[in-house]
């Protein structure tokens, strides 16, 4: 339907134009109509699109990856049954989204203020990061603290253990249970999800988010004394 102002300046044209000008009207009225869609045209649609930043992310399950838990923040997880009832892997999830919380804040202390990417890029991370639940574990005594913990053996190093590992090509992470070493491990895999969306990324966060401290959760992981001086 045109607008009445467009009907009334219509009517107004032809009563004050001889008959000789009106046969110019058609060309007129052309043009008025046009301007009358141009500027009654629905503000959405001159919305510009969603940037590329904040389009939704698309998560690529390493192969043989099937994940059974997907935390509150995206995080993607093989629990390989580690965990024996909801209350756990709910706990488990929360835990793990904790330990995001606290690499994400260490990341963003070391992000220049006026960087346009980093704070872009660094809330995308969860969701194109898989964990995966170590089932070949077992309790042994750590090198340094000579407390029980839970560790599966090295694949960098045959004859030690470790507690967690990364894969950088898949942002994929391995953890034990009790999720003792995830941070510094999963702060070095947001710093390859960094380095390979922007030219310009932070320096090694393992190192520099090391001192993520470890978080307790619902899971009995006695006899380990991992959790010995972890937070609630």
């Amino acid at each position: 339907m045109l607008p009445a102002w467009l009907v009334d300046g219509m009517r107004n044209f032809f009563a004050r134009r001889s008959l000789r000008i009106a046969r110019w009207s058609p060309v007129v009225l052309i043009a008025m109509i046009i301007s009358a869609c141009a500027t009654g045209s629905n503000p959405q649609s001159e919305e510009p699109a969603i940037a590329p930043e904040q389009a939704p992310a698309i998560y690529l399950s390493p192969a043989g990856f099937d994940a059974d838990l997907v935390t509150p923040a995206g995080i993607h997880v093989k629990t390989n049954g580690q965990y024996k009832t909801e209350a756990e892997k709910k706990s488990a999830a929360s835990a793990i989204d904790r330990y995001w919380e606290e690499v994400q804040k260490c990341a963003l202390t070391v992000v220049p203020p006026d960087d346009k990417y980093f704070p872009k890029l660094i809330p995308q991370f969860p969701q194109h990061l898989s964990i995966e639940i170590a089932n070949n574990w077992q309790v042994v005594e750590g090198p340094k603290t000579h407390r029980k913990m839970q560790a599966f053996p090295s694949l960098a190093r045959p004859g030690s253990w470790s507690t967690a590992r990364r894969e950088e090509d898949a942002l994929y992470v391995t953890v034990v249970p009790e999720l003792n070493g995830l941070g510094p491990q999963m702060a070095g895999e947001l710093n390859v999800w960094l380095a390979g969306n922007t030219s310009n990324a932070p320096g090694d966060l393992s190192n520099t988010c090391s001192s993520v401290a470890c978080i307790k959760f619902n899971y009995n992981n006695a006899p380990s004394q991992a959790w010995s001086d972890c937070v609630d």
